[in-house]
């Protein structure tokens, strides 16, 4: 059973997974619009990702007998001038979910809910693996003297994640 302040975390958490979800199909609109598809496909994916996650919370909160809502998420469009710009505001954003994932892990350590804790481990990962990717990506565009083209066709093979694995990883069919 889930405490009143594990389940107020776990509702921010996924509101803020519902929030991500929306910026990741803002970048990929502004890839689009300055002419990359594959940095497009790349968001796009992401923002599947992130309902994925989004599953994945609800599964855990449901699981522990809490409950959560679907709040209303206010989309907020900003346009970007550059493709690297709009992987600096991504960079941003997974910077953001890697500190709020650890403050909330720190938390639920803190209350001796050590099995939301372990919960916490996998986003933990998952968010420090996306925060080394979009530091390759960064060092790409640096170095790439102003032609991202060959980088967006790179963008384009970002595959679709396995869904299984990102909502239960410790399903038997995994």
């Amino acid at each position: 059973m889930l405490t009143k302040e594990m389940q107020k975390d776990l509702q921010e958490y996924l509101d803020e997974h519902a929030k991500m979800q929306f910026i990741c199909y803002n970048l990929s609109t502004n890839a689009d619009r300055l002419g990359y598809p594959g940095f497009a496909h790349y968001y796009q994916v992401q923002a599947q990702d992130e309902v994925l996650h989004q599953r994945r919370i609800m599964n855990f909160i449901m699981d522990r007998d809490g409950t959560f809502e679907m709040t209303k998420v206010e989309p907020v469009f900003k346009e970007l001038k550059s493709i690297k710009e709009v992987v600096e505001e991504y960079a941003h954003h997974r910077k953001h979910f890697a500190e709020i994932t650890n403050h909330f892990a720190a938390r639920s350590r803190e209350l001796g809910d050590l099995v939301t804790n372990k919960f916490y481990d996998w986003f933990i990962i998952d968010f420090y693996e996306e925060l080394a990717e979009v530091k390759d990506i960064l060092d790409w565009i640096n170095i790439s003297n102003g032609d991202y083209y060959k980088l967006d066709r790179k963008m384009a093979k970002r595959e679709e994640p396995d869904t299984k694995t990102v909502i239960d990883p410790f399903s038997p069919h995994n």
